[in-house]
């Protein structure tokens, strides 16, 4: 009996099966990844209307953004019980966390590598930067210094964003967006006992008195921690491998926001001190000396308005303080101090305008100034001295973009922004996207943006100009690090 005709299929015919089998699985996924708020009752009407602000610095609908976005909200951090901002980054798409019993650690689509501060990821509240001025590190665990129960949503924009925020802006985005006061409308009170020795406390108010919108929280949290076991020191000399009560944790933090006719201010305070159970850089096992202290303290002024031919101002001026002091016991006559001091003034500018109905553009300025990038490294016991830093720098930048509407189905964002940093010089980095809806519940994304982290001064500074004592080379030739992101996506 014959066997079937085979035929084999022309190479036209090829591509246009390829294509097909392409949209049909585009629009599953699609449907599946779309942006997300309270995903249990939500519409998927709902969900492609997502608004968000961070990827283009306004306020915009999620299938616009050049960007992959997701948008956690309030409703879904209180349903799941996320009680740090790791704990909601471990539920986004393509990101991974990490702890070493001191600080949380954040990997992007694959790439973590140990030792990284989480400098590759731009950490915003409010759109204020949160990444200090000495490691550029990105506080994610207990020492993030905004209490999860009055965030609003946090979004998280995918991919290269140097052409908006310039420096750490490299492989992702995340912007906190804080509760207002008449989100919260009165008092709130809340205290959680847990394991471990473990409570927390927390006071919010929120209300408007003559025009003014206020918000004021506080936030005390305090842990004994587990007792931990070790096999590497599991000796009678360093308590049979066990850290009794060394992973504690406490913080407390402190915001405030007021609000008047377009006028802004908003402040954060957070202090934070976590032991070492771990016996790190070689320090001596289960001493209850070994910790790490933190602080972090910023005030943030911004003013919006409508000019005139309906030119929108955002201007912004701000300063940070940031301090860290690592204790670390040696042995019981040798205690060695890590110190780091960090202040830092900034200001920003931008003006949005629609023109020709078919084009949003945007164009802003940054400027910062760090007022102080000092570190030590010092025996309390001794003279010596291993590390003595102290720095002053400047950067300023300039950016454009254009949302230009080609068609209701096609649009084309296009952006660029030039940095000039003192000691790095000049990096210019573009960012183009091509949004396509065919249909209403559909949109194809085509992007490409390239993106820089300058060196931060812990890497360039840190150290000894032979290695010495300390441990560590001085690296004053470091280049800034650059990417280049092509993905296209739905």
């Amino acid at each position: 009996m014959p066997g079937p005709v085979k035929r084999r299929l022309t190479v036209h015919q090829k591509l246009l099966l390829a294509a097909a089998v392409f949209l049909m699985v585009a629009d599953t996924l699609c449907l599946a990844q779309s942006p997300a708020i309270d995903l249990g009752e939500a519409s998927l009407e709902e969900l492609m209307n997502v608004q968000v602000y961070s990827a283009s610095k306004h306020i915009q609908n999620a299938s616009d953004a050049p960007s992959s976005v997701t948008v956690i909200s309030a409703d879904e951090i209180q349903k799941h019980g996320f009680r740090t901002l790791a704990d909601i980054l471990g539920a986004v798409r393509g990101f991974y966390l990490g702890y070493d019993r001191s600080y949380r650690f954040a990997g992007v689509r694959g790439f973590g590598p140990p030792g990284d501060f989480n400098t590759r990821v731009l950490l915003l509240v409010d759109g204020h930067r949160i990444n200090d001025n000495i490691y550029d590190q990105a506080m994610l665990g207990t020492e993030f210094p905004v209490d999860v129960d009055v965030i609003d949503r946090v979004e998280v924009v995918r991919g290269p964003s140097s052409s908006l925020y310039g420096s750490n802006a490299f492989f992702g985005v995340i912007n906190v967006i804080t509760k207002r006061a008449r989100e919260i409308d009165g008092w709130e009170f809340s205290f959680e006992p847990a394991s471990f020795e473990t409570y927390k406390g927390r006071a919010t108010y929120g209300g408007t008195t003559k025009g003014v919108e206020m918000l004021f929280s506080g936030t005390f949290y305090n842990s004994a921690g587990q007792n931990l076991y070790f096999p590497e020191f599991d000796t009678p000399l360093t308590n049979d491998g066990i850290a009794r009560k060394l992973d504690y944790d406490r913080y407390h933090d402190t915001l405030f926001k007021l609000g008047y006719r377009g006028f802004t201010l908003q402040g954060v305070e957070n202090w934070r001190n976590k032991g070492l159970p771990t016996a790190s850089y070689g320090t001596e096992f289960n001493d209850f000396r070994a910790r790490n202290a933190d602080q972090h303290q910023f005030l943030d002024l911004s003013y919006s308005s409508t000019l005139h031919n309906s030119w929108q101002m955002t201007a912004r001026t701000y300063y940070d303080r940031y301090a860290y002091d690592g204790i670390w016991p040696y042995s019981a006559a040798q205690t060695n101090i890590d110190y780091a001091r960090g202040q830092r003034w900034g200001g920003e500018l931008q003006f949005r305008h629609r023109l020709l109905r078919k084009h949003d553009l945007s164009v802003g300025s940054e400027l910062r100034y760090n007022l102080q990038q000092d570190q030590k490294n010092y025996d309390t016991n001794s003279a010596a001295l291993y590390v003595d830093d102290h720095r002053t720098t400047r950067m300023g930048a300039s950016f454009v973009q254009d949302e230009f509407s080609i068609s209701s189905q096609l649009k084309l964002n296009i952006g660029i922004r030039f940095d000039l940093y003192q000691r790095y010089g000049a990096s210019t980095n573009p960012r183009a996207g091509l949004i396509y809806q065919p249909w209403g519940k559909t949109t194809f994304k085509l992007l490409y943006g390239t993106a820089f982290r300058s060196p931060n001064v812990y890497e360039a500074y840190y150290g000894t100009g032979s290695g010495g004592n300390s441990g560590f080379s001085l690296n004053p030739d470091l280049r800034p690090e650059t990417m280049r992101s092509i993905e296209a996506m739905c």
